[in-house]
């Protein structure tokens, strides 16, 4: 299978991107396209670890877009964590400074002990400066969005208990592989 928005020719070209660990590195030795690697790690049940492969994977909105879509699977957010969920979706939609600040302040209030204030920290670092307005600028460092994504992801999958995290993983990669394919993340029951 071809996924159209990884823009990536082999799995190594992504594994280069960030530390994966030693059980997604020799699976890839045996699986070196994305997407049978992508499904081999599922198929091993290395769920984080396809999930950090794909925030990598795929165009900063696409991830950003992808861990909205896995938030909203959710309906136990508290106000301030479904506002940073909105902000990073809004970001995705207009992905501007104005828009990219905001995620900020509602990442900041949502906090990062939970995935949804991770989608908003994500659409804060997907570029611009890390400091303060008018400060000199310090952009993030390159892929830290993927990380913010992938905890989110994660996170939004297996908390509190990690009792429905194995079906959550398993909506949260058809979501993550429709967006792939070019599509909108919205998938049927």
């Amino acid at each position: 299978m071809t996924y159209l928005k990884i823009p990536h020719q082999t799995a190594d070209d992504i594994l280069r991107l960030y530390e994966a660990s030693d059980e997604l590195t020799d699976l890839a030795e045996l699986h070196n396209k994305p997407s049978t690697l992508i499904h081999a790690a599922i198929d091993a049940e290395l769920f984080s670890d396809a999930v950090i492969f794909i925030a990598h994977a795929l165009p900063v909105r696409e991830a950003i877009w992808w861990a909205c879509c896995c938030a909203e699977q959710r309906d136990d957010w508290n106000p301030d964590e479904a506002n940073a969920i909105r902000a990073a979706k809004a970001w995705v939609h207009t992905p501007d400074e104005t828009s990219r600040r905001f995620a900020e302040k509602m990442a900041e209030k949502a906090e990062l002990q939970t995935g949804a204030g991770w989608v908003a920290q994500a659409a804060f670092w997907s570029g611009g400066s890390m400091i303060a307005p008018g400060e000199p600028v310090v952009p993030p460092p390159e892929y830290l969005y993927s990380h913010a994504v992938a905890g989110a992801v994660n996170l939004t999958a297996v908390m509190p208990d990690g009792l429905e995290a194995k079906q959550r993983y398993s909506r949260y990669f058809k979501i993550g592989l429709n967006i792939a394919q070019g599509g909108n993340g919205q998938i049927g029951a």
